[in-house]
């Protein structure tokens, strides 16, 4: 357990290594891991724990090590993912959950001597399988059973491997545990897959009804807000009645034929119709930089701030070729020009808005990964093939730079 955790730091009052989540939050993803936070998962030391029950997991000997390791100042390897962003002055995702839950920064002082904790988990987010109907060019069958026939397709999968798997929807060790903990569940986050049609998301939905605990929780989603009506007799606004809050994230990247180009079974117009209809839950869209979007997010943008929303941006990391650091200098120097020019002329951001566009040029320019871009362009070549489309004809603004890769 010694290699898992990094070189000691000098200890000082504070701390930089703490993150809030392992002592309130439990991860579960579609494939039936736990993890110490969804972020983590480019790290291969972030999976540990399948077939544990949520209990078990939550103080296993890896959550254990894990909350010793940031108590003594120490910088677990799988939390690399925020502790870099920081070193490159970007606002990481343990930086806002500190932020957003310090209320339960207590409970650092109330870890036991071995690193396990008496109080459960009151922040959920588990994973209830790869069902989406979506399939983004930044995604794969590991979260979306759209994407099952074009990696067949390219020999990625094997023609029996499954489209769709489910791991927690009837798992009996994870609904035992939840009818033990969920008196004190106070957060519910889903994600995909695409929570929407997903059965196990309408299963929990109902128990905390039924167990009239439902007023004292929060629900969060991301979402591709592709919704449309009932699901299998859920009426997901009746359930949504009974919660305590609900708030959407709506995950969107680019604006018009780019966002379709990247994001395969939008509807950009059904999503302007999604937006208005869920209004009213809807304060943050949920947006990725990556060579896909990072040319019209600006547009996307203007969308947003038009219809009285915000807006948050995270860096595409799921593949490394996707990230915005493949660009050559002379498009990063573009996109860099094209960007000051909308900030010079627009006042109307937030401070968080604001950061939020800057982080993502900033990581932008964080490295130069051109060397990347002919395994993004062969990646590319390959999905368009599958799907009728042209890169070239979708992004003119960078079809000059992918020809002479």
């Amino acid at each position: 357990m010694e290699a898992f955790l990094a070189q000691d730091e000098p200890s000082h009052e504070d701390n930089s290594s703490l993150c809030i989540l392992p002592w309130i939050h439990q991860h579960g993803d579609i494939e039936g891991n736990y993890a110490p936070c969804c972020f983590t998962l480019a790290s291969k030391d972030s999976f540990f724990g399948k077939g544990m029950s949520p209990l078990q997991a939550f103080n296993s000997q890896y959550m254990k090590s894990l909350r010793l390791g940031m108590l003594n100042n120490k910088k677990p390897t799988p939390c690399a993912v925020c502790y870099n962003w920081e070193s490159n002055g970007i606002e990481s995702h343990r930086k806002r959950m500190n932020s957003l839950y310090s209320q339960y920064s207590n409970l650092y002082t109330k870890t036991n001597i071995d690193g396990s904790l008496d109080s459960p988990p009151i922040y959920l987010d588990f994973r209830f399988g790869n069902l989406c109907n979506f399939s983004c060019r930044m995604c794969g069958s590991y979260a979306s059973s759209s994407w099952s026939k074009e990696e067949k397709y390219h020999k990625v999968l094997s023609t029996d491997s499954p489209n769709h798997y489910d791991y927690w929807t009837n798992n009996e060790l994870f609904w035992e545990d939840l009818e033990k903990i969920k008196k004190y569940i106070k957060i519910l986050y889903f994600a995909g897959g695409e929570p929407f049609v997903q059965e196990g998301h309408y299963k929990m939905l109902q128990l905390f009804v039924d167990s009239d605990l439902a007023k004292d929780v929060k629900l969060s989603y991301n979402t591709n807000l592709s919704y449309q009506g009932i699901f299998k007799g859920y009426d997901l606004e009746y359930l949504w009645s009974y919660f305590k809050s609900v708030e959407l994230w709506p995950s969107i990247e680019g604006f018009e034929k780019r966002a379709e180009y990247g994001r395969k079974g939008l509807n950009m117009d059904l999503f302007k119709y999604n937006s208005d209809k869920f209004s009213k839950y809807i304060t943050t869209f949920s947006l990725v930089s990556s060579v896909y979007s990072i040319t019209s997010n600006i547009e996307l943008i203007n969308w947003i701030k038009q219809i009285n929303k915000t807006f948050s941006i995270t860096n595409c990391e799921n593949r490394d070729f996707h990230s915005t650091t493949i660009f050559s200098q002379e498009i990063k120097r573009k996109i860099l020009s094209n960007y000051k020019e909308y900030l010079d002329n627009n006042q109307n951001l937030s401070s968080y808005e604001l950061m939020s566009i800057l982080d993502s040029l900033k990581h932008m320019m964080s490295r130069d990964d051109s060397h990347l871009s002919e395994k993004f362009k062969i990646f590319n070549q390959r999905s368009d093939l599958f799907r009728n489309e042209s890169f070239e004809a979708v992004y003119p603004e960078l079809a000059e730079w992918y020809k002479n890769i």
